[in-house]
C-alpha cells in the first residue's frame, strides 16, 4: 500500500441530534494545522438543532450528508463511501481531536508503506464533563479478546477498507472491533501505535443492556476469527464483564 507525508485525510463525523456538541467537533477539525482534510459530516436526519450549527460552517466542510440510516455504523460507511481521501479518520458528534497537530503528528507514521493503521490513545470525558485518565497501549491480535482500540484513535488507510470491506450492519455496537480483527488478521505487523493521546471522547454512559449486547457481538467475532481454545478464552472474558456490569447496576 502506498502512502506519503502529503496525503489526503478524510475526517468523517457521524451525527443524530447532537446540537449539544456538534459545534466543539466541527471546530475541532477546522482547528488542524495539517493542510489537507476533507471534512464530512454525516447526519441521520436530525430532528434537532444540529443541521442549522452544521450549515454555519458549510463553506469549510467538503461534503454534508443528511439522511436516514440503519445506526451509526450506516453512517460511518456512507463517509467512507463519499471520501475521496487516502487515509480515513472518524471523530463522531462529541468527540474532539486532542491538539491542532494531531492529524500531522500521526500522517509521518504513514510514510511507511507497511502500515495500514495508525492508533494511539484516547481520554474520555466524564458525564459530568470532567476529563479521565488516558486509555490506549499497543494491542495484538490476541490481546483483541479483551482489549479494544477506539475509533476516534485510529486512522486507516482507505484501501483497507476497499481491500476488507466497510463495517458489518449486522453488527450494531461492535462492527469496528471486527474490522480491527480482520485488519490484524490480514495485516499483523501494519497496525502501528503512537504513544501520544489523538482524541477525547464522551462517555456516553453504556447501560449494562447495551453491555451486555457488544459482548455478545463480541463473541460471534472471536468464534469467526479465532481457534476454540482462545474462543473459550474470550467467552470467560466477555462473562465477567457482563456479571460485572449485572452487579454494578445491581448495586446502584
Amino acid at each position: 500500500m502506498s502512502g506519503t507525508n502529503d496525503s489526503k485525510v478524510s475526517v468523517i463525523t457521524a451525527c443524530f441530534n447532537s446540537e449539544q456538541f456538534i459545534e466543539e467537533t466541527i471546530q475541532s477539525v477546522l482547528d488542524q494545522s495539517y493542510p489537507d482534510i476533507e471534512y464530512i459530516i454525516v447526519d441521520g436526519r436530525s430532528s434537532d438543532g444540529t443541521m442549522e450549527i452544521v450549515k454555519r460552517y458549510e463553506d469549510s466542510i467538503s461534503k454534508i450528508i443528511s439522511e436516514p440510516d440503519e445506526g451509526v455504523y450506516d453512517a460511518m460507511n456512507k463517509g467512507i463511501q463519499n471520501s475521496t481521501g487516502d487515509i480515513i479518520y472518524f471523530l463522531n458528534s462529541g468527540d474532539h481531536l486532542h491538539s491542532k497537530d494531531t492529524i500531522s503528528n500521526v500522517i509521518e507514521m504513514f510514510s511507511d508503506d507497511s502500515v495500514v493503521t495508525v492508533y494511539g490513545n484516547v481520554r474520555m470525558i466524564g458525564q459530568d464533563g470532567q476529563k479521565k485518565n488516558v486509555r490506549g497501549c499497543r494491542v495484538t491480535l490476541n490481546s483483541l479478546l479483551y482489549r479494544r482500540i477506539c475509533h476516534q484513535a485510529l486512522f486507516v488507510r482507505k484501501e483497507l477498507f476497499d481491500e476488507l470491506g466497510l463495517f458489518s450492519l449486522e453488527l450494531k455496537l461492535s462492527a469496528d472491533h471486527e474490522f480491527i480483527v480482520r485488519a490484524f488478521k490480514k495485516y499483523p505487523h501494519g497496525l502501528i501505535y503512537m504513544d501520544k493521546t489523538l482524541a477525547e471522547y464522551r462517555d456516553d454512559g453504556m447501560s449494562c443492556r447495551q453491555m451486555t449486547r457488544t459482548k455478545i457481538e463480541d463473541l460471534g467475532i472471536i468464534a469467526k476469527n479465532y481457534d476454540r481454545i482462545h474462543h473459550l478464552f474470550g467467552a470467560i472474558i466477555c462473562g465477567i464483564v457482563i456479571l460485572k456490569y449485572k452487579i454494578k447496576a445491581f448495586i446502584s
